[in-house]
């Protein structure tokens, strides 16, 4: 108890920087909560990750949404991952969790969902503007465009995708160079 506010309180501090009171605790209280229960300390309030039932996902999907907070898939895994992975955890992915809390999932997503002629339209007018359609470049302009052409035109796969569309450009190879060592055009 004497450490409590000086550093921190959880298992994993615990185990990794004073094993033998680690080990010690949990052999006579039987888990490290057992412990910073029997001092008289709040765990929850200790513990690295927060442990979440179905409920409080909702409540704080619900509470996140009311202070007008973004609650996409992208926003949560970069601003509250342990929400995220707890309604992975506890709904199996985030949209069934954003319904459960009453949310339209429609309303706060911010993927598209393209059909097969908006990504053929798409890719084209990509090529047309001479952007790079390689995987890599795609993967960090495009990453919507990317996943949603393999998945309904590639067949998982974006250089099948690009194929069918019409695009017959193999980004893999190197473009040659000339004896001076400078890139032909």
């Amino acid at each position: 108890m004497a450490r409590n506010g000086v550093e921190p309180l959880n298992s994993y501090y615990y185990a990794t920087k004073y094993p033998s009171v680690y080990a010690a605790a949990t052999r006579l209280f039987g888990s490290w909560e057992d412990t910073i229960t029997a001092c008289g300390l709040d765990y929850n309030l200790i513990r690295k990750y927060k442990r979440w039932s179905k409920t409080a996902v909702i409540n704080q999907i619900r509470k996140l949404h009311q202070e007008n907070q973004p609650i996409s898939s992208q926003a949560v895994q970069h601003n509250h991952k342990s929400l995220y992975m707890a309604a992975i955890k506890r709904f199996r992915c985030w949209r069934r969790a954003v319904e459960a809390a009453g949310i339209d999932y429609r309303q706060i997503k911010l993927r598209r969902n393209l059909n097969e002629t908006e990504i053929r339209r798409l890719i084209s007018e990509l090529h047309q503007r001479q952007v790079n359609l390689s995987y890599t470049s795609m993967r960090r302009d495009y990453q919507y465009l990317l996943a949603a052409a393999s998945k309904k035109i590639g067949d998982g796969s974006w250089a099948c995708a690009r194929l069918r569309c019409g695009i017959m450009t193999n980004y893999r190879l190197k473009k040659p160079h000339t004896e001076d060592g400078k890139k032909r055009s």
